[in-house]
């Protein structure tokens, strides 16, 4: 592209195409060339945040403030993902310079490069709550630039004076996963907390520390005991905590942490003892309050008065108090509510039915009336 415009260009004393040098070439694409900050993508800007002042050494005034301005227009390449993504890699230059330090065996080299890492650290927690102010419900935007040179501020302390180096290509923000993997472990947590609230009174926090640990222990000695899973003991724990199937076989595990690797896990379980809870299960009644709202049963008018199930709740409409009085005067009369529901489908079908004969009938007669007076 270079050439060619360079060809159709006319020189000053105006004969013909005009003559072209390497210096001539080189001094006309600085002009045309694009600002070369627009053509970095985010990996590239944050490795130029994080490694600082590199290749500064004996530098001009003039040169440190032109790395310094490039250093923060990286910043916004993409403002919403680069503070991410400087969190992400700025340790990983820290820690090649602390390694370097530890090779050479030179102690006061080492203790200036925590230090270094510790400045970079407070930096990175000062970009934090700058940004939350950015974000957050104030949405003051015009922290903006201050972020950028806060950022900065982390890539020049973890680079030291004379810059660093980051090895490899930059990760991208690993957060983004581990918060989509927070949220759905508290929707999990949340759940089992919904169906333990009628026998735990715990937030969630406790729940999690407190009594999960000790009720997997619980499931884990009766299901991988070693004469057999006691699948009657394991439902009646479950019933006695309102839990169902998944929250045991695949909810529990999500409890676990990376390190317990010598532990039973329940999606591992056999098939067979598997498929044996889930039969003897489904052919148990459960009573847990959670459970029997979440299938559905309070929906219907099977039972008269407004009884949806064998659990009541208390006129106060609170959820997680059940009147044992209420429950043990409750009748068992499914049956003879059955033969009731099918006697009033019958007599429902049996109004209609006449309705449609009686309107065919005055609909024949009119009809036919019309055709004798047609015929006369």
């Amino acid at each position: 592209n270079c050439l060619q415009m360079w060809s159709c260009k006319k020189n000053d004393v105006g004969v013909g195409a005009s003559t072209m040098t390497y210096k001539d070439l080189k001094d006309r694409q600085m002009e045309i060339n694009k600002d070369e900050v627009l053509r970095v993508n985010i990996f590239d800007a944050c490795k130029i945040i994080v490694e600082g002042c590199r290749g500064l050494a004996g530098a001009d005034n003039k040169a440190v403030t032109g790395s310094l301005i490039k250093r923060t227009d990286a910043f916004f390449v993409d403002y919403m993902l680069m503070g991410l993504n400087v969190h992400q890699n700025y340790l990983k230059v820290s820690q090649g310079q602390f390694n370097d330090a530890k090779k050479k065996g030179d102690s006061d080299l080492e203790v200036r490069s925590l230090e270094q890492m510790h400045d970079a650290t407070l930096a990175m927690s000062d970009f934090g709550v700058c940004e939350e102010q950015l974000r957050g419900g104030d949405q003051n935007w015009a922290l903006l630039p201050l972020c950028s040179v806060l950022a900065v501020k982390v890539g020049h302390h973890a680079g030291g004076p004379n810059g660093g180096f980051l090895p490899g290509y930059p990760e991208f923000a690993g957060w983004l996963g581990k918060n989509s993997s927070r949220g759905k472990k508290m929707r999990l947590l949340q759940e089992l907390r919904h169906h333990m609230n009628y026998r735990v009174s715990a937030d969630a926090p406790e729940l999690r520390m407190t009594y999960i640990p000790i009720i997997r222990q619980q499931f884990e000695s009766l299901l991988f005991d070693k004469e057999g899973a006691k699948v009657k003991e394991s439902i009646d724990l479950m019933d006695e905590y309102g839990l169902d199937r998944d929250d045991v076989f695949e909810n529990l595990d999500e409890f676990l942490l990376a390190s317990a690797k010598d532990v039973n896990r329940f999606g591992d379980l056999n098939s067979n003892v598997k498929a044996a809870v889930t039969r003897v299960y489904n052919q148990t009644a459960h009573t847990s309050q959670a459970l029997v709202a979440e299938q559905g049963a309070g929906k219907g008018g099977r039972r008269k008065g407004g009884a949806a199930s064998s659990v009541d709740i208390v006129e106060g409409g609170e959820l997680d108090v059940v009147d044992d009085d209420k429950v043990a005067a409750v009748p068992d009369d499914d049956e003879g509510e059955d033969e009731d529901d099918l006697e009033e489908l019958k007599s429902l079908f049996k109004k209609k039915g006449g309705k449609r004969n009686s309107a065919a009938s005055k609909n024949g007669s009119g009809g036919g009336g019309g055709g004798k007076r047609a015929k006369k």
